[in-house]
């Protein structure tokens, strides 16, 4: 599984988020992945974040 720095909805902070991945499904970066927020366990459904440009905000 792996993790990236997300905003979470109910925490209302960045945390880190675990993406619970699908097997079958091919995944591109605006496809909808479902994620897990770590602190709080809330999961929602989120694009994924584009290779480089949003991980330097």
């Amino acid at each position: 599984m792996s993790s990236e720095l997300r905003f979470c909805d109910r925490c209302m902070v960045k945390t880190q988020h675990e993406m619970i991945e699908d097997p079958e499904t091919i995944y591109t970066y605006k496809r909808r992945r479902l994620y897990r927020c770590k602190e709080c366990g809330h999961k929602s459904y989120r694009r994924g974040l584009r290779p480089s440009a949003e991980s330097v905000y």
